[in-house]
């Protein structure tokens, strides 16, 4: 059964540059690569020309998910006893070569390169180029080991000397070895293959003695769990094609569920949960989150509108890219500050021909970054500049990620600058990596932080020397506020502080919690008061204020009252229910000390009187008339809305001014005809019950009946009647 106990360390991506202290290079590869198994990257053993240096350090790496590259090694012998599998994930590409390869030896003095176990190299071609003395390679069939489609084998010898006259191979071997011994022979798992283990490899020459499809580099026997390493994934002792999801469909209740078995993939495992330097999305761990995802809490959520501005880190900053970095919340790599980047520099080509000339940069450039949150890789200042005295430039960085490492395995790497204080006063985390402040004459405050509190890996230790003397830095005052806990500071100032002895506010650093706008939240924090409030608090909201700032509506201080209501000496109070837009006052008119407008107002001739609801009637003896949206006059208030205005005085109920019948519906005192009367004309009688004007006998001057007889006057001439009674006897 394949069992697999993985020690994952960090690969490197530093190709063929040259360290600047090769002693110290030497150190941080055996720190690196000391008891681990899985390189989650490239392996790069480069420049170790001392021949005494003892590379055992590497014998237990299995695994390597990127590129080897061994480069100017003069060390006699590199064994990697234990590596089977290189995957070529990322390959190591020459400016001169159209080629792209997972292993790459050159320009080395070693004799043996010992990789017996190695089977399989999934991606990428093998070159050997110019390397003096290198035994056995040449033995080697590499069309057994290269299996990545379009992967060749390369070898190139350029010296005037000729190679080296090397020891045969073992006699047990059967064809090819990496060194002498039995055990340096090259084992076969797929030119020795039966034609029906055509797709993949074999445990013996027979058609029933093939390798699953899922292994790589060979296996004991036909089982997912025989493989000698995994093609895919490795899932606790058996390989398969892709590890358990993290969700399974429910067909019961037509949903997506937690897999209780998920895994995440990583590199080529599955594992419970992602290392913490990486993140978590769609069931891998991730060095960063893909379009349209932000990381949140160790895992790429999606953006709930713009994403965080994510920028690439860069080899080193200077003029030609400071500005590409303006709001950027999220580096994704690294960041590198040296004296060149002040200073400017010329561009140089891997080819040796020259590029762009960059310009002197003033460090107050460096104020782009002040957005910054998080730096996924390191962040790497060695930079020297009169004016360049803190980072308070990255002032706002909370989180450095360590997902790639510098020298010394650090994430944070401070070394010769001009710096006399940090100023990273947000920085709460740094992930993984070392810390390095190393040979600073101006830097104080070092030696005051607890790094255990913001280092979260345990793996590397802090590195702090040859800064300034500490005394020294006493006598000029440059030590932490008092207020700051013997945590440590950033630099100078309450600010800075890790940590508060008594009260924090914010970033600052307080001996009480009495001070004017602020309150006490618990045992440890001030926070300020609401913005409404005038002074005193007893809690963060506007309802919690001793004394408002502008005006308090209900148990709320607020800048100003609601358009429903009006200010009454600092109080706010409702307006009429009648009001619209608000009001001045309590009253229901449209004026100083009532409503700005309403939806019907009460006209007494020009002049508001009243206001009514948009579905209440105009009141008796007024008629309805709407105002035009775009009236500029007196009714301005009301545009758009209406007005009842009072109907003709001769008018009890009307739809318009005026006393014809087309408009007044019931007249004030009496009618003649179409029209509404004051009283009626001398020619015509009021009827008591009607009040109607009824015209008069035509004969009559004034009457009081519409008969000859009920004339107060004849027009001309009157008849009077003598009624004789002839009494019968």
């Amino acid at each position: 059964m394949l069992i697999v106990m993985l020690a994952v360390c960090i690969g490197t991506n530093g190709r063929l540059s040259v360290p600047s202290n090769k002693q110290h290079h030497y150190r941080n590869l055996r720190d690196r690569y000391t008891n681990c198994t899985y390189v989650d990257g490239n392996l790069e053993i480069t420049w170790l020309q001392n021949k005494t240096f003892d590379l055992s350090f590497l014998q237990y790496i299995r695994e390597v998910t990127g590129y080897v590259l061994i480069s100017h090694v003069d060390v006699r012998r590199i064994v990697l006893p234990r590596l089977q599998i290189i995957r070529g994930r990322t390959l190591f590409k020459l400016n001169i070569h159209d080629h792209e390869f997972a292993l790459f030896v050159t320009m080395c003095q070693m004799h043996n390169l010992e990789m017996p176990a190695l089977r399989d190299i999934l991606n990428g071609s093998v070159g050997m180029y110019n390397n003096y003395n290198l035994c056995h390679i040449k033995t080697i069939n590499w069309e057994e080991i290269i299996t990545g489609q379009g992967g060749r084998y390369f070898y190139v010898y350029n010296f005037t000397s000729p190679e080296r006259v090397c020891p045969e191979c073992d006699e047990s071997c059967e064809q090819g070895c990496w060194g002498e011994g039995p055990e340096n022979c090259q084992r076969y798992s797929k030119t020795n293959c039966s034609p029906q283990c055509w797709q993949g490899r074999c445990f013996g020459p027979n058609p029933r003695e093939c390798c699953h499809l899922f292994c790589a580099g060979g296996c004991t026997g036909p089982k997912q769990s025989d493989c000698l390493a995994c093609k895919n994934f490795f899932d606790d002792g058996v390989c398969t094609q892709e590890c358990p999801p993290m969700q399974k469909y429910n067909p019961t209740t037509y949903s997506w569920e937690a897999n209780p078995d998920g895994k995440y993939a990583y590199g080529a495992t599955c594992v419970r949960r992602c290392p913490e330097h990486l993140l978590k999305d769609n069931g891998a761990c991730v060095r960063s989150c893909p379009p349209k995802k932000k990381a949140m809490n160790g895992e790429c959520v999606p953006c709930d509108g713009p994403c965080p501005k994510t920028c690439k880190g860069v080899e080193k900053v200077h003029s030609g890219n400071i500005d590409t970095f303006k709001d950027c919340t999220i580096i994704e790599g690294s960041i590198t500050i040296l004296d060149q980047s002040f200073e400017g520099f010329q561009h140089v080509y891997p080819n040796y021909t020259f590029g762009k000339r960059y310009e002197k940069m003033h460090p107050d450039k460096l104020e782009v970054f002040r957005t910054l949150k998080e730096i996924t890789g390191y962040l790497n200042i060695q930079g020297d500049h009169k004016d360049f005295k803190n980072l308070s430039y990255f002032r706002n960085l909370e989180v450095i990620g360590g997902r790639t490492l510098t020298e010394y395995f650090a994430s944070l790497y401070i070394v010769k600058t001009s710096l006399v204080s940090f100023g990273l006063s947000s920085l709460k985390k740094i992930y993984s990596g070392s810390i390095a402040i190393l040979e600073n004459k101006n830097l104080c405050y070092a030696q005051s932080i607890n790094w255990s509190r913001i280092k979260k890996s345990s793996e590397h230790e802090s590195l702090l020397s040859n800064n300034r003397n500490e005394s020294e830095c006493v006598k000029d005052g440059l030590v932490c506020d008092e207020q700051c806990s013997d945590e440590g500071c950033w630099g100078p100032g309450p600010a800075q502080c890790l940590s508060c002895k008594n009260f924090i506010l914010g970033n600052d650093c307080l001996q009480d919690c009495t001070a004017s706008g602020i309150y006490q939240a618990d045992e440890k924090t001030c926070k300020m008061c609401h913005e409404e409030c005038d002074g005193s608090c007893t809690g963060p909201n506007a309802d919690q204020c001793i004394k408002c700032k502008h005006v308090r509506d209900g148990p709320f201080c607020v800048p100003e009252c609601p358009s429903s209501k009006y200010n009454d000496n600092g109080q706010c109070k409702h307006c009429h229910e009648n009001c619209v837009g608000g009001c001045e006052g309590p009253e229901n008119n449209i004026g100083a000390n009532g409503c700005h407008s309403c939806e019907k107002a009460i006209m007494n001739g020009h002049v508001p009187e009243g206001c009514l609801q948009k579905r209440e009637p105009c009141p008796d003896g007024h008629y309805y008339e709407w105002v035009s949206p775009l009236e500029q006059g007196a009714l301005k208030p009301l545009a758009g809305k209406a007005v009842c205005r009072k109907c003709h005085p001769r008018c009890n109920k009307c739809t318009g001014y005026g006393f014809h019948e087309q408009v007044c519906q019931q007249c004030t005192k009496y009618k003649r005809g179409e029209q509404c009367e004051d009283e009626c004309p001398t020619d015509h009688f009021a009827d008591a019950d009607t009040q109607l004007c009824i015209p008069c006998f035509g004969e009559c001057r004034g009457c009081f009946g519409p008969g000859s007889n009920q004339c107060y006057k004849c027009r001309n001439y009157k008849i009077y009647v003598v009624r004789r009674t002839i009494l019968k006897i």
